[in-house]
């Protein structure tokens, strides 16, 4: 979540459009988020400035995929770094929104 994103939120509740449940559940997973194999940080993109990168290597195209998911509705910049063209696939099964540069080992 970003400044912005976050006075999105605080405009829906002032406004009515925001109920204080869905407001909770939203911030609930703030800062982190753990998912039993990493714990993803929404809140490090208010704290810096940029949103949490995914360090690939160690982990599996399906647990890249589930914090790339968990990522997404907080981040609209994910970094992908020590990526291989199987991660860019997977990526690019949730979102047509991404590149791939493979002497970088990169996706974003």
């Amino acid at each position: 979540m970003d400044d912005q994103q976050l006075k999105t939120l605080i405009d829906g509740i002032r406004s009515g459009d925001v109920s204080t449940a869905a407001a909770l559940e939203r911030l609930r997973k703030l800062p982190f988020e753990d998912l039993g194999y990493a714990k993803v940080d929404h809140h490090r993109c208010l704290r810096n400035g940029v949103p949490e990168v995914i360090y690939c290597q160690g982990k599996t195209v399906d647990q890249i995929k589930g914090i790339v998911e968990r990522m997404m509705p907080y981040h609209t910049n994910i970094l992908a770094t020590r990526a291989d063209a199987s991660v860019y696939a997977a990526i690019r099964g949730l979102t047509d929104d991404c590149r791939y540069h493979d002497m970088a080992r990169a996706s974003w």
